[in-house]
């Protein structure tokens, strides 16, 4: 974590870009207070010029009676910036006394980011929407995999098992009584027959797996009758699974849920699904998210964002999500934490964050084990997630591993932990309101 994130608090630190704003800057201890009573505060835009002719706006600020600096300033445009904060002597005519801080006359630099009004409405949240318990091939049982979720910084996830929607039934049924501000959803991986695609179901009202499993050949039916209507493209081998494809999708749009098309390139005997399937399914249109970043390796997530940039570059287009598709939910167990999704979201609502991720409102995030993270998805959400890695998610991430360790507690058996959790539900939701500057 920065150093600057534990000594202060900037609030806000997401600004509406374009309007006046009030600063505060407060210190966190004795060791960090402000021991001169006049700085000067210089804002850098960080999407805007660095030459060094550049005229950078420099104001002057005063220590309140309560230790904190307060400042007001319009943002100009989306990006980051940088505040730093000099000696009222400083000299800073010449670029060199603050660019390399000659003089040690520079105090401290702030990042805050101002936002357009679509974007400033919506708040981060981090989530996987695949996901596996020992209810298909998994290792932990739903809630202790939601617990272990909660307890490495997620938002929300949907925990998807193989052919089976009551896990995730049992896990929300489970935490939406207890006092957590942890988000889990319903959903599946949906395996249909005749059909090796894999496809999650996130959010449905119920299973696809189950509606097949009970009339199989009602499914059947409807597969060979949705064929007969459709040109199959060139280079599919199997009329029947593209077919098959398109039923589920259109299925789980039914059911209220996102179909999401997931790791085809994930590579086994031989890449997962044929480019000819591929192709034809993203020119389709059908599914709502395509599965960027899913539990593979690094190869394969590699080839899947290129796919995904050469369909942009063809023209077309296709929401993202990145999950990790976890089988175990332990530090150490494999694909865990290596692949998540920062959604922008309205809220915490399965529809508000069903229209963000179909609105674009998404950074894809995989981070290695010893790599740092990377970000996809577009330039202006890559930029924006990447700040919000640095400057938000490691101070939201100490509040969820204290509530993750007692969810999990309290699973377990332990009295206490319920009542710790009461008490500390609401501080990842007061954490924004910090960010943001809301009362």
């Amino acid at each position: 974590m920065k150093r600057e994130l534990a000594n202060y608090t900037v609030t806000p630190k997401i600004v509406l870009a374009g309007v006046e704003t009030g600063i505060t800057i407060k210190p966190l201890g004795a060791h960090v207070v402000f021991k001169d009573n006049k700085y000067q505060a210089m804002f850098v835009p960080m999407c805007m010029s660095r030459e060094p002719e550049y005229d950078y706006d420099v104001i002057p600020v005063c220590v309140s009676e309560d230790g904190c600096l307060r400042l007001k300033y319009v943002f100009s445009g989306e990006q980051e910036y940088m505040l730093r904060l000099f000696k009222e002597d400083a000299d800073l005519s010449d670029p060199k006394n603050y660019r390399y801080n000659k003089n040690n006359k520079m105090v401290i630099c702030f990042s805050l980011y101002s936002l357009f009004e679509d974007l400033y409405a919506r708040r981060p949240y981090k989530g996987d929407l695949h996901a596996h318990s020992n209810a298909s091939d998994g290792k932990e049982c739903p809630e202790l995999t939601a617990a272990n979720y909660r307890k490495n910084g997620f938002d929300l996830f949907a925990l998807t098992d193989h052919y089976r929607y009551w896990p995730s039934v049992q896990c929300k049924a489970y935490y939406d009584t207890k006092p957590v501000d942890f988000i889990t959803f319903h959903g599946e991986e949906v395996h249909a027959p005749g059909n090796h695609v894999h496809i999650i179901n996130f959010g449905g009202r119920y299973s696809i797996n189950e509606m097949i499993e009970k009339d199989k050949e009602a499914y059947d039916r409807e597969v060979r009758q949705l064929l007969d209507t459709l040109t199959v493209p060139e280079g599919i081998r199997s009329g029947y699974e593209y077919a098959a494809c398109l039923w589920v999708f259109r299925k789980i749009r039914e059911a209220g849920g996102l179909a999401i098309y997931a790791h085809p390139l994930w590579k086994s005997d031989a890449y997962h699904v044929p480019d000819a399937l591929s192709d034809a399914l993203f020119r389709s249109g059908e599914f709502d998210a395509f599965e960027l970043l899913g539990g593979c390796t690094l190869y394969e997530n590699n080839l899947q964002t290129a796919y995904w940039n050469e369909k942009r570059a063809q023209g077309v287009n296709a929401a993202i999500v990145s999950s990790s598709d976890s089988h175990g939910s332990e530090d150490g167990d494999n694909w865990f934490k290596w692949a998540y999704s920062i959604v922008f979201s309205k809220g915490l609502e399965l529809a508000d964050v069903q229209e963000a991720i179909m609105k674009g409102y998404v950074g894809a995030v995989d981070k290695y084990p010893g790599n740092d993270a990377r970000v996809h998805g577009s330039y202006r959400m890559t930029l924006y997630t990447q700040f919000l890695l640095e400057e938000y998610f490691p101070l939201h991430e100490e509040l969820c591993f204290e509530e993750g360790r007692q969810m999990k507690a309290m699973f377990l058996g332990d009295e206490k932990a319920e009542e710790l959790l009461r008490l500390m539900r609401g501080r990842t939701a007061a954490l924004l309101k910090q960010y943001w500057g809301e009362n």
